[in-house]
């Protein structure tokens, strides 16, 4: 999930993708599908070179064709160190991306519900495509929306009753105090569902 830096009047914003949103959380599972390619390719060249040497011995070679057959069991050696290395990059690599899609998904939950939790409604975006946890999402913004139809609605009785009471006020002064409450309840309520999604909550298109 990547944050945009400002971007100066009138130019287009340019956005950074930054893979790793929960280092602790990707990396972890990264290193484990680098560690399990690196060990399936290790076992299986071993395996390979173990039947190689198998077979070498059954035959019947001389001093120089033993020399060539050991030099070029060293060399399938490294070539089997080398297959598990790049094994364990591609899979590593591959373990970003992959977490990157969940990781992302949670981080932006995670900024709507502090902005709940700090009495703001933000209408939710869409996550982008290709992102885990849509559904889940789907229904976390449907549950949102009702939240924000709900507060509507109460801001609406807040100004309802509010023009009652300022329409009893010719007949009770001492209402003044409790007309201007339910307005300013009634604003706070409507100022709270007009904030903009967190910063960074709604990831730039691919």
């Amino acid at each position: 999930m990547a944050e945009g830096s400002p971007a100066p009047a009138g130019a287009p914003a340019h956005h950074r993708r930054t893979y790793l949103v929960d280092p602790g959380f990707q990396l972890r599972y990264a290193l484990l599908l680098a560690g399990a390619g690196a060990l399936l390719a290790l076992l299986g060249g071993l395996w390979l070179h173990q039947a190689q040497l198998q077979v070498t011995e059954l035959l019947p070679l001389d001093a120089e064709a033993r020399a060539l057959v050991a030099r070029t069991d060293r060399e399938l050696l490294g070539a089997l160190a080398g297959l598990a290395a790049l094994m364990a990059l591609a899979l590593g690599v591959l373990g970003v991306i992959i977490t990157h899609r969940v990781a992302g998904p949670v981080l932006v939950l995670g900024r709507y519900l502090q902005a709940f939790g700090a009495g703001r409604y933000p209408p939710v975006r869409a996550l982008r495509r290709g992102d885990e946890l849509q559904r889940l999402f789907g229904v976390f913004a449907e549950g949102v929306e009702a939240l924000r139809a709900r507060e509507r609605a109460h801001a609406d009785l807040l100004e309802a009753a509010a023009a009652q009471v300022r329409a009893a006020l010719p007949r009770a002064p001492e209402l003044a105090a409790t007309a201007d409450a339910l307005l300013e309840a009634a604003r706070s309520r409507r100022a709270a569902l007009s904030q903009r999604p967190p910063d960074s909550a709604v990831p730039p298109p691919p």
